[in-house]
């Protein structure tokens, strides 16, 4: 008798040896800490993306949510390349060297957001292409890339000076610091609901570049991750969850969407594939 119970009791620690080896946890880094993206320790829009995604995913896969400097995401882990086993929350593939969506897995969209030109209220421009940025000061993010502006930087028609974040970029420019920054929609809307600051800003008509914002999911992950995401992302655009999500950081689909239907000054619309606003 007692050898069957040993047997049994040796089957079911196999079991659950075979599924605790079976679950894994996926580095999952968000490399935007400002609002709305980042709040505090516990909340942002980021994080809340996370533990959305876990819900719907399969046990096997579970997010764990780290943040991490863009600088830092590429010197200690992108520059893995193929050995890179993390996934990296709403980035656009140009915005780590990977416009072709080669050199890591991507998954479906998550939404179309938009760079915007913001300048003071007080000095306002209008942009219509580089031509309007001549001999402007521009308030950048220290490690990130910007489409034109880093050219004219090189060439020395424009002054880039870099902050830490987006928010210092909209500070600097609301107190006349700097002439104009540029930042996504997402983040501008969150900082505008603020009345003083948004007071003092003003919001070029035409956006400067629409991209769309993506899952990098790392090549060394278990071949059925970029799946699982995008069954994921399909479950969350169908609720009213993931909206209603977006909206309780002041973010509006409805006003992306007219953002999209007009092509940015100079023509860039960036890895915009078949994707309608979600």
């Amino acid at each position: 008798m007692l050898k069957p119970m040993i047997a049994v009791l040796m089957a079911a620690c196999c079991a659950l040896a075979g599924a605790q080896e079976a679950a894994r946890t996926i580095p999952a880094y968000n490399t935007y800490l400002v609002p709305p993206y980042s709040i505090d320790a516990t909340r942002g829009l980021a994080r809340a993306l996370a533990a959305r995604l876990n819900a719907e995913l399969p046990p096997e896969y579970q997010l764990d949510f780290r943040q991490i400097p863009r600088t830092r995401l590429h010197a200690a882990e992108l520059s893995k390349d193929e050995r890179f086993d993390g996934v990296v929350l709403l980035i656009a593939p140009r915005f780590v060297g990977d416009p072709y969506m080669t050199r890591y897995l991507w998954s479906k969209p998550l939404f179309v957001d938009c760079n915007l030109l913001v300048s003071g209220r007080l000095q306002p421009i209008e942009y219509e292409g580089a031509a309007s940025l001549t001999g402007r000061r521009f308030a950048g993010v220290r490690g990130y890339r910007y489409e034109l502006i880093d050219q004219m930087a090189v060439t020395h028609r424009l002054q880039r000076e870099d902050s830490q974040d987006e928010l210092s970029g909209l500070q600097k420019v609301g107190l006349g610091r700097a002439d104009f920054t540029v930042v996504p929609y997402t983040i501008y809307a969150y900082a505008a609901a603020d009345k003083e600051l948004g007071s003092q800003l003003h919001v070029a008509s035409r956006a400067h570049q629409c991209f769309t914002r993506r899952i990098l999911i790392g090549k060394a992950n278990p071949p059925g991750l970029l799946k699982a995401l995008n069954q994921a992302i399909d479950a969350m655009a169908a609720g009213e969850h993931w909206r209603a999500l977006l909206g309780s950081y002041h973010l509006d689909l409805d006003v992306l969407a007219q953002w999209t239907a007009h092509p940015p000054a100079d023509g860039q619309v960036v890895e915009v594939r078949g994707n309608a606003v979600r």
